[in-house]
This record gives C-alpha cells, structure tokens and sequence, in this order.
C-alpha cells in the first residue's frame, strides 16, 4: 500500500529524537552551583576526600574542580549518600573539557547534578544508542480459542553491551528517563521493531511501543518511523502502535493528535495495561482504541480472585459493547488461560503461550 509519510511543511526528522548528546569529555572542569551553604561544604569534604579540592569559580556561589570521567563515576557511586535527593535536583552544575574556559553564556547550559550523575553512568546507554546495539524480540498474540494460532506479535526491546551481554528493559529505561535519553531509546526502539520483523518475513500483525510523552509533533517526530514502514514495504494495517506509560500522559487532547496522526496514515493503536488504574480506564473513553490490553496484574491468578475475576470480566464486557477487541497479557498457567476463554477475551498473550524470543516463536 502506498502512502505518504511526508507533511507540508517538514522535510527534515525530528532532530530531537535523532541526535544523541556528545560523549562526555574524558577529562574536565566540574562547576557547581548548590542550593545551600551546607550542601557547598558537604561537596568541598567528598571533593578532597577523593584528591579534587574544589575552589571557588568566577561568579558567585560556583564551586570548580578539576576532574575526570572516571571520578565522576566514583562520585556517582558515593554522592546518594552524602546528598538526599532533593540536593541533588537543587544542585546546579557544568561539566567543560579541560581547555574550554567558564563564560557567561555556559550558565544558560546549567543542569541539575542529578542528571549529570545519571548521565555518567548510563554513557553505557548512549554508546549502546550510537552504536546500533538495541534489539528487538517477539512475543505472540494468539487466538483464545486457538491458541495455537498467532494474531499477532508484539516487539519487544532488548538492549546488548559492547561485550554482547543482554541488558534488560526496565534497566534501560530507568536510565533513559533519567539522563534524557528518552526520546532517542524510543525512536531506536520503533526502528528496531520495524527492522526485525521485515527481517523475519512477518506477515501477522505486529505491536510496536511508543511512549507518548516522546514525541513533540508525529509529522516531525514520527517521520523516520514512517519512512522505515514504507522502505520495508510493511502495509500500515499490520502495524499497531501500543500506548505505554499512558499515567504519564499529561496532555490528553495532545495523545489524541497522535492517535490521530497514526490513524490517518492507516494504522491502527491500542490501549496498554488497562485495569492496571484509574488513568487507563479513564482513557479508554477517549482514545477510542482497536485494541486494549488487560494488565498483567490484573491477570495473575485471576481464576482463583474473585475480585479480579470480576473486573477482568467487566473489561472484558466493555471491551464487547465498544466494539474493541480485548487482548489478555501475561496468561502464565493454564487455569488462568481456561478463565480467559470462557470469559470470552479475544486474544491471549504471556509465558503460558509462548516466551519473548530474538526469532518469532510459533512462526
């Protein structure tokens, strides 16, 4: 199917998500700004404890210390314990390559020493960004009365380090979210998932995350995505983008315009991790998605909690009476599987059918 991936207007990606910060410099100058006079002092003893005294810089208030990456790492390890976290926030900072002198447009690039600390040690998740080493593995939707039959195959994302070790999701993003590198991971992410499943030859459907918060303007941020569906000829209709994070989601009338943007260009979304809160449920009415997904936790022993046996099969009524189809994550036992199929759920997804796997399983 052809289809324009193009808007008036934007010939070029989002650079935001693009490009990634420049690697830290192997040796520098530390600036600090604290929020107090106590926190200065606290931050002068651990400087010296580890042989960089720090002095006071050219403006007011700023303390300087001659450092490397390697001590900030150090410093990384130890400062949880001598700074609580809102001290951390307060604390504003600048790390410049050694050479590169303090003037005062560098104070408009201030950030919080929280951050700086998270990005020294998540450089692992850049240089893993840079380098292309983002993966993506498959799980498989399968029909509720037909297990053995895939609907559908989410894409799920696997990080590897330089050495080939596997690096798990929640570890991924933990850093991403906190050195801002959020919208480069997600992108990657839609890229990968793109990528794999052309490269399996996947005719099924396929599920692909997206974080909402991460994109500015779809017709800018989503372009590249685009771009890859069409290269690899995948047709918009296989392709489902899943909501995840959608507590975070602030700006609903914003999500809506990306939904919106999806459905216009002929693919469809769904609803992750409904009954997992208010918010979900809240959603639902107004993002009218193709699919929802039952959480997890919602799912665990449903056929022996009665109260989850009973919001399960409201969700799953609901889900009827909208006219969308409800997919069931994390079935893990057979006797949670039997409750789903005689609940009526559409589609089935977790470790009972089949494990994430880097080759689609039940291909």
């Amino acid at each position: 199917m052809a289809y324009s991936v193009l808007h008036p207007g934007y010939s070029m990606p989002c650079s935001r998500c693009e490009m990634l910060p420049p690697p830290l410099p192997r040796e520098g100058m530390l600036y600090m700004a604290p929020p107090i006079a106590p926190t200065s002092r606290l931050l002068e003893t651990l400087f010296a404890t580890l042989q960089a005294p720090c002095t006071e810089a050219c403006f007011p208030g700023l303390l300087q210390t001659a450092c490397s990456l390697g001590l900030l790492e150090t410093v990384a390890a130890q400062l949880g314990e001598t700074l609580h976290e809102q001290e951390l926030r307060d604390t504003k900072c600048l790390y410049l390559p050694h050479g590169e002198a303090l003037e005062i447009g560098h104070l408009l690039r201030l950030q919080s020493l929280e951050q700086l600390l998270t990005r020294v040690r998540g450089e692992w998740l850049a240089d893993m960004l840079a380098a292309g080493r983002i993966e993506t593995w498959f799980q498989p939707i399968v029909h509720a009365d037909a297990p053995q039959e895939v609907f559908a195959y989410e894409c799920l994302m696997r990080g590897r380090t330089a050495a080939g070790a596997l690096v798990t999701p929640g570890e991924i993003f933990s850093i991403a979210r906190k050195a801002d590198l959020l919208f480069q991971l997600d992108r990657a992410c839609r890229l990968s998932a793109v990528e794999a499943a052309h490269r399996h030859g996947i005719r099924q459907k396929i599920f692909i995350n997206f974080i909402p918060t991460t994109i500015y303007r779809p017709e800018a941020c989503l372009q590249t995505t685009f771009q890859a569906i069409q290269a690899r000829g995948l047709d918009p209709a296989q392709v489902v983008f899943e909501v995840t994070e959608s507590e975070h989601v602030s700006d609903t009338n914003h999500l809506l315009a990306i939904l919106d943007y999806y459905r216009a260009h002929g693919f469809r979304h769904a609803l992750d991790d409904l009954g997992a809160g208010y918010s979900s449920l809240n959603l639902l009415s107004q993002l009218k998605p193709d699919f929802m997904k039952l959480d997890m936790q919602l799912i665990r022993h449903v056929d022996r909690d009665a109260y989850k046996a009973a919001i399960t099969r409201n969700c799953i009524e609901l889900a009827r009476q909208l006219h969308v189809i409800s997919i069931a994550e994390g079935v893990e036992t057979p006797e949670e599987l039997a409750w789903l199929q005689a609940a009526g759920v559409d589609y089935v997804q977790g470790f009972c059918i089949a494990r994430p796997a880097p080759e689609p399983p039940m291909q």
